[in-house]
């Protein structure tokens, strides 16, 4: 006779096994997972704590020490100095733009998995849709202008034409990026993404993040909107207004300070566009 199925007892529930809890604490989870306790600890500072040398072993110091910078004088005993580790700027800004990086999510596996393949597709000759259809049907090349290159007349067209002309879209970043400062000891890396919040009448506002971060993010704090901006300049003074760390800054063209991203993937600088739909609309010139 075959055995009858059992059947569950009227109320008694069935559960799915749960995952296993990820241990905060692992390697694995500090230096990939978004929320790792690295994002927000004071990391310059604790890489600067004798005790974070000493764990490592020889081949790992040697490796470490062929990553930095030549012109770093080691101590005696081969430790890297006090005065780089806490008070270089290039050193902790590359430490701030790990953290960032970490806690946008681009060290998550899949992520980097994701990035690899794109660098291929990329190596392999695919373009982005964007650049496809604006570079060659558009404008009619795939080029990047360079820096060097002369704006001419083009310097006459205000923002409100690109507006217009539907050059920019709500959601795209404008990547604002200066150093101030000549000597090296005492620069200053601005870096924020402002984000296009509205568009309307031919000028935009924009969510810029709090403080000195460079991404949005809720744990940052809440994201400050612009009102409209007629060109590049007012946005770059409010950024650094924002940021607090120049008090007086230098003239600048902030055409060519700000770089803007959609879908993640950099079309150019304001300038370039700028420039490429001014040769759109006067191909003789």
């Amino acid at each position: 006779m075959p055995k009858s199925k059992r059947t569950p007892k009227k109320g008694t529930r069935t559960t799915t096994p749960r995952a296993a809890k990820k241990d905060p604490w692992s390697v694995e989870q500090l230096t990939t997972d978004p929320k790792s306790k690295l994002v927000k600890t004071d990391l310059a500072a604790l890489l600067a704590d004798p005790q974070a040398w000493a764990v490592l072993d020889d081949k790992e110091k040697d490796e470490l020490k062929s990553l930095l910078p030549e012109h770093i004088h080691y101590n005696d005993d081969g430790t890297i100095p006090q005065n780089f580790l806490r008070y270089d700027n290039d050193w902790r800004d590359g430490v701030r733009q790990f953290q960032n990086d970490l806690e946008q999510g681009r060290y998550d596996p899949e992520w980097q998995r994701q990035a690899a393949e794109a660098v291929k597709e990329r190596a392999a000759g695919k373009f982005d849709t964007f650049k496809e259809e604006h570079y060659e049907e558009w404008w009619g090349q795939k080029q990047k202008l360079s820096y060097d290159v002369l704006a001419g007349n083009s310097t006459k067209m205000k923002l409100d034409v690109l507006v217009k002309a539907g050059i920019f879209k709500m959601g795209d970043v404008w990547s604002y990026s200066r150093m101030f400062g000549k000597v090296k000891d005492e620069r200053v890396l601005v870096e924020k993404d402002a984000t296009v919040a509205t568009i309307e009448n031919g000028a935009l506002s924009f969510s810029v993040p709090p403080a000195q971060y460079k991404f949005s993010s809720s744990s940052n704090g809440q994201d400050i909107v612009t009102g409209p901006m007629a060109g590049p300049q007012p946005l770059a003074t409010r950024i650094l207004e924002v940021d607090g760390r120049i008090a007086r800054p230098p003239n600048g063209n902030a055409w060519k300070e700000f770089r803007c991203k959609r879908d993640n993937q950099d079309i150019g600088s304001l300038f370039e566009l700028r420039q490429e739909y001014y040769e759109k609309l006067n191909p003789s010139s």
